[in-house]
């Protein structure tokens, strides 16, 4: 039996943001990290590809092919219980009560809004993390919680003075 990668997936089909999540888990001291630009992309990986032991999904519920709430929907309803229960935090656009009242009804354990700090969005995955056992890593360079980057190449991030 081949030994299956921990990793965390990233759902998010603008390029341009989904790098930056993968940039600032990358910071918050996460290494393996695949990320998909759609749902079937997702659903591959989530349901067919063996060597990945996913242990959470950050997943934007605005997607191309199937909406983020049809895809956790899906991973609701596998016969697998890993799959079944897998940590999703849902990042996204979207600021209307129904569609979060939408994803909570499916199980969700976070729900951030972009723009998202980066000391937001690791704080969350670490902390959804310890309540399955699994330790936070070290961060490869500290995260400001207060400094909110745009997503989206809203506003270019502010330059550092090193």
């Amino acid at each position: 039996m081949t030994k299956r990668m921990s990793c965390l997936l990233v759902v998010e089909d603008e390029p341009a943001v989904r790098d930056l999540i993968v940039a600032f888990l990358k910071a918050g001291g996460y290494k393996n990290i695949v990320a998909a630009g759609n749902a079937e992309e997702a659903l591959f990986y989530l349901f067919k590809d063996p060597g990945l032991n996913i242990q959470l999904a950050v997943v934007d519920l605005v997607l191309p092919n199937a909406s983020g709430l049809a895809l956790i929907r899906k991973l609701r309803n596998a016969k697998s219980a890993r799959l079944k229960t897998l940590p999703v935090v849902v990042l996204t656009g979207r600021t209307d009560t129904d569609t979060y009242k939408a994803a909570a009804r499916r199980g969700i354990q976070g729900y951030l809004m972009k723009p998202v700090s980066p000391g937001m969005l690791v704080d969350t995955v670490n902390a959804v993390l310890s309540t399955r056992g699994l330790a936070a890593p070290t961060p490869l360079k500290p995260l400001d919680a207060e400094n909110k980057l745009a997503m989206a190449g809203d506003v270019p991030p502010p330059p550092t003075l090193d």
